[in-house]
């Protein structure tokens, strides 16, 4: 009966398979800017670098994103929008999870500095290249 168990417990164990591993899900950024064109480019350069991306045409639709979508790691927000700014987005968004990061955008910069509160991230003055994005992105990111 010894030697019985002994020569189990000596067998080699039956492989069981190992579920493969999922590949590290890309950050999700969300995109927001009133400017449909612009939008549409900054998502665009985005996937293409690997990036999942959500788009928002303003600050109230991008505020039902952000509470829909738990692992949005990135907002790139226009700072100067009509209704809810870039500036406010930030700190509403912020203030619910202070590890979120924010980059923001404009291509008003004095119009900016005058509603400047808070600034949760760098600025990205517009117009930018695709390389600038990319290379701010993933600046802010780390």
């Amino acid at each position: 009966m010894f030697a019985e168990r002994l020569q189990r417990a000596a067998a080699p164990l039956a492989e069981t398979p190992v579920p493969p591993r999922r590949p590290r899900e890309a950050p999700l950024i969300l995109v927001v800017d009133d400017e449909e064109g612009v939008r549409q480019f900054a998502a665009a350069v985005l996937r293409d670098a690997g990036y999942r991306v959500l788009e928002a045409e303003d600050g109230q639709r991008a505020i039902m994103l952000f509470e829909d979508n738990p692992d949005i790691c990135l907002i790139f927000t226009d700072i100067v929008m009509p209704g809810l700014d870039g500036f406010k987005l930030a700190d509403m968004t912020t203030f619910k999870r202070p590890s979120l990061r924010i980059l923001y955008t404009t291509a008003f910069i004095e119009e900016a500095r005058e509603k400047l509160g808070v600034v949760h991230g760098q600025i990205l003055l517009k117009p930018y290249r695709a390389a600038q994005l990319e290379q701010s992105v993933k600046d802010a990111l780390r």
